[in-house]
């Protein structure tokens, strides 16, 4: 990663840490904490389209009760859950960062975008938006912002993005409890 790049995202994870953290709240919306069952951000493959997303304890239920076999699944992968900020009727707090991500994405042409500097390329950027949520959500972490949900799934993960299960965990495993980063391993395949 270049010096540029890296101080971009060292920028950026600072910057969007109160944005993450206003989305996962209004995913959860009006439900008592006790009622959310995962809370996380996911991005597309191209690290553009960030969303926060929320599992009800309700849907969680009714998933594992339609295939116990797949409880784990339920539980962590968040493109199972079913509530996000479209749902909640509150503005989307994740706006800005979307439009300001595809702005600041390089090109297929190979053209750089709008971050002030050139990025190496596609992966680069990618990997460069994501630790900057990853870092932004441990900092959440480490200030207590996921302790009003103790039992819940806390999740970083893109979807369809080709990540190294290795690397979800490492990114996901600070949000969690000893028991939240055993269930994380175990539903990724890694112990």
């Amino acid at each position: 990663m270049t010096a540029d790049l890296a101080a971009w995202q060292a920028e950026l994870a600072d910057r969007i840490q109160p944005m993450l953290e206003a989305a996962m709240l209004a995913a959860a919306g009006s439900r008592p904490d006790g009622e959310i069952a995962g809370i996380g951000i996911s991005t597309d493959a191209d690290a553009t389209s960030v969303v926060a997303f929320a599992n009800s304890r309700q849907n969680l239920d009714a998933m594992v009760a339609d295939e116990p076999e797949f409880a784990l699944d339920s539980k962590w992968h968040i493109g199972e859950w079913d509530l996000d900020v479209s749902g909640s009727g509150a503005p989307d707090p994740l706006e800005p960062l979307r439009a300001e991500l595809v702005q600041a994405k390089p090109s297929a042409d190979g053209s750089t975008g709008t971050a002030g500097f050139a990025v190496p390329g596609m992966q680069e950027f990618r990997h460069a938006v994501w630790g900057a949520i990853a870092a932004a959500m441990a900092a959440s972490a480490a200030e207590g912002f996921f302790d009003r949900w103790p039992t819940a799934a806390h999740v970083f993960m893109p979807l369809d993005a080709d990540v190294d299960e290795q690397q979800l965990a490492d990114w996901s495993a600070p949000l969690n409890d000893a028991e939240g980063v055993a269930e994380l391993r175990a539903f990724l395949q890694l112990d």
